[in-house]
């Protein structure tokens, strides 16, 4: 076997590869269209290339007008795959221009089977042998060019201008490696292949059509980047994944040292007037656990002698930014009254408009219910102390009567029982 066989089989074979390694990671990702497209352009550079290769061996001027006729299919599905995959990958390229890539590319397409043999020459006069390395002979066509193989140069010409534009709108974008990567790439290896072609279509240069080789380099390079842009993508899901764990992790531990505080965790959506709260919340406060709640939902458990003070306090807080701070009874649907403490902090946009509070509500009615017995035995022990200290006041001002009043009484007496002897000196 020739090493001519050996490298384009090599170069058809490696590109058939890739388009099935695409292939297999849009059917993964079916979002992902970029990666269908790539996977069409693989396998029409593969048959290019064993187009080309046939065009090496041919032995005949009708052989070599066929085979040349036929390759311009791939060349088609080529450029149209490629303009699709730059406006989707690099989301950039006029439009006017890829239309009219592909309008003129497929105009040439249907000239080429208008026209015999094909668009690319009128008429092949010759096939000549030249030699390679190795002593191997390749078939070089000599005939009359096509005025009309125009177009199809028309339509390369307008896919280099495409690819320029579209790289100049990526960087520009800030998508510098795209556009350095992709856009340089396609941009070279495009314009040695055209060139090359160009040049042997109008016999500049006698050597055989070799645009096959410029592509395994432009795979390469595309296959790279989004490769490149892939494992980032992993990497990042990685990266997600665990920093999700780690949240629920840490939701988890939340949960737990807010059900051990018997705290009800909530927010309160101002815009949408929607008010999410735990299930602890929720039993907090007597809701069901699919009720849907807003703030009137909300006052309408409120104690209504509370209401007023509990709705300018959030009034307070969502306009001075201040924190939230209330305590307020709760009336549960079963009659029952709850004391409850609330604290939250006010979430501002950035127009300085508040547009949620989130807080958590705690039961504190044992504690509000102990302050009220406190505040009973307080005035308990001071009825006590001022009944103790009126009884003694009392027996104060029994004594100090007492003394005199008891003077005055033996007085009269003895002056009775003298004034009874009859011996009483009246004038003393």
């Amino acid at each position: 076997m020739s090493w001519i066989t050996i490298v384009w089989s090599m170069n058809a074979a490696a590109c058939l590869t890739l388009a099935g390694i695409y292939l297999l990671v849009r059917c993964k990702q079916r979002e992902e269209w970029a990666y269908l497209l790539l996977s069409c352009n693989a396998v029409a550079g593969a048959t290019l290339t064993a187009f080309e290769l046939t065009l090496l061996r041919a032995q005949t001027n009708e052989q070599y007008g066929v085979i040349l006729r036929w390759a311009q299919l791939p060349v088609w599905l080529l450029v149209v795959s490629l303009v699709v995959f730059v406006r989707l990958y690099l989301r950039a390229g006029r439009p006017w221009l890829a239309w009219s890539v592909c309008g003129a590319r497929t105009l040439a397409l249907i000239l080429n089977f208008v026209f015999m043999p094909n668009l690319s020459y009128r008429q092949i006069t010759s096939l000549r042998q030249i030699s390679w390395w190795g002593g191997e002979t390749v078939s070089v066509p000599i005939g009359v060019t096509n005025p009309w193989i125009l177009v199809a140069q028309l339509s390369l010409l307008l896919l280099v201008i495409f690819f320029v534009d579209a790289t100049i709108t990526a960087w520009r974008r800030g998508e510098r490696q795209r556009a350095l990567v992709v856009g340089g790439a396609l941009i070279f290896f495009s314009t040695i292949a055209i060139a090359q072609v160009v040049l042997v279509v109008w016999g500049i240069i006698q050597v055989p059509f070799l645009a096959c080789f410029s592509y395994p380099g432009l795979v390469a390079a595309m296959g790279y980047q989004m490769s490149n842009e892939m494992l980032q993508r992993v990497r990042l899901a990685r990266e997600l994944q665990a920093s999700e764990a780690d949240l629920r992790e840490t939701k988890q531990r939340m949960e737990l040292a807010a059900s051990a505080a018997e705290l009800g965790m909530w927010m309160w959506d101002i815009a949408r007037d929607e008010i999410w709260i735990t299930d602890k919340g929720r039993a907090l406060f007597g809701f069901d656990s699919s009720e849907k709640l807003d703030l009137d939902r909300f006052r309408s458990r409120i104690h209504p002698e509370d209401r007023e003070s509990v709705l300018q306090t959030v009034e307070n807080s969502l306009r001075t930014a201040a924190e939230y701070r209330s305590e307020y009874r709760a009336v549960l649907p079963n009659g029952q009254t709850r004391w409850i403490a609330g604290r939250g902090h006010v979430e501002f946009n950035e127009d300085g408009q508040p547009v949620r509070i989130r807080g958590a509500s705690l039961d504190i009615t044992k504690r509000k219910q102990a302050e009220l017995e406190a505040a009973r035995q307080c005035n308990q022990m001071a009825h006590l102390s001022r009944v103790t200290m009126l009884g003694e006041l009392s027996g104060s001002i029994a004594h100090e009567l007492n003394s005199p009043l008891s003077a005055i009484l033996n007085n009269a007496q003895a002056a009775q029982r003298i004034l009874a002897n009859g011996q009483a000196d009246l004038a003393r």
